[in-house]
């Protein structure tokens, strides 16, 4: 064992942490930073100096600089707070943290930054967003808000390091934004993706499936064919990461959706209809997720109709 290596294993074992070796180690010349995997969650490398970690919410996008790191979304103060943990014992600040969207499964922790210099960045509706659910839940005083906003596309230099921002649109949320780490070539997608289940959809909230879909097209057509996705949520971990193929099948999926309900529109159909004769979207069984169907289908109808 080489001392760095006992370093980071005692550091783990101080936090109560496991080092996966090997397979998690994301070190080059520039960066000795060792991913670990909290006990409550799971940190993987994606490729070169990104990570994701996921624990409750949506997958959390981990990037090494030589002066710092940048963390996309921040899930809620509880389960962020082991990322912090280890970042913190690094000796690092957080430089940026970048919100992809207002849900609070990706912005609740931004309490847990207490660091005032931590920049957030967001889209510029992301804002207003977070302070009407935060009114609704009564947790005003348990927000941080972005103040780095942007309407169609936000630049950061760090170095070598260069990260871009893009809003293609609304799709999933009025303030979509997806975050594309150049030089490794990993873009978080956040709630754009969901992976194999239903899609939170919420019309309020800016959803809009046919706007979806050109969003994601969007993204299909900007990022090259070896570029590496993280996604905002996926039925396991594993999944969490992947690739266009990814993205066409969530394009194949809302595309479908959309001729399922305009279809039972024309028929006559209701929702209560639908419901006794399905419980997924006919062709894409690995979707189902009982439990936001239903909701699903209503909020769709109001697209549609």
């Amino acid at each position: 064992m080489t001392r760095q290596e006992f370093l980071s294993t005692t550091f783990a074992a101080g936090l109560g942490l496991a080092v996966v070796p090997g397979i998690l180690s994301c070190a080059t010349p520039r960066n000795t930073f060792t991913p670990m995997v909290p006990s409550a969650g799971d940190l993987k490398t994606v490729r070169g100096n990104v990570s994701r970690y996921t624990n409750k919410g949506g997958t959390v996008g981990i990037f090494e600089t030589k002066d710092g790191f940048v963390v996309v979304d921040s899930q809620f103060p509880d389960s962020i707070q082991p990322v912090l943990d280890g970042i913190s014992a690094k000796g690092k600040p957080v430089l940026y943290l970048l919100n992809t969207h207002h849900h609070g499964d990706h912005t609740a922790g931004n309490f847990a930054f207490k660091d005032q210099k931590t920049k957030i960045v967001a889209h510029s509706r992301v804002p207003e967003f977070q302070r009407l659910a935060a009114e609704k839940s009564n947790k005003l005083s348990e927000q941080r808000y972005a103040t780095e906003l942007f309407d169609k596309e936000f630049a950061i230099e760090l170095g070598r390091e260069k990260i871009r921002a893009y809003h293609f649109g609304n799709g999933h949320t009025f303030g979509d934004a997806m975050y594309h780490f150049e030089n490794d070539n990993v873009v978080h997608m956040g709630d754009l993706m969901f992976i194999n289940m239903i899609p939170v959809y919420r019309t309020a909230d800016g959803s809009d499936s046919r706007n979806w879909i050109s969003v994601l097209e969007k993204a299909l057509s900007t990022f090259g064919d070896d570029t590496r996705f993280i996604f905002g949520h996926a039925d396991v971990p594993e999944r969490s990461v992947g690739s266009k193929e990814n993205i066409r099948e969530m394009i194949s999926f809302l595309t479908a959706s959309n001729e399922f309900m305009l279809k039972a529109i024309k028929d006559g159909k209701s929702n209560d209809d639908l419901l006794k004769e399905h419980t997924f979207i006919p062709g894409f069984e690995n979707r189902t997720t009982p439990q936001r169907f239903k909701g699903f289908l209503d909020e769709l109808r109001i697209t549609l109709s």
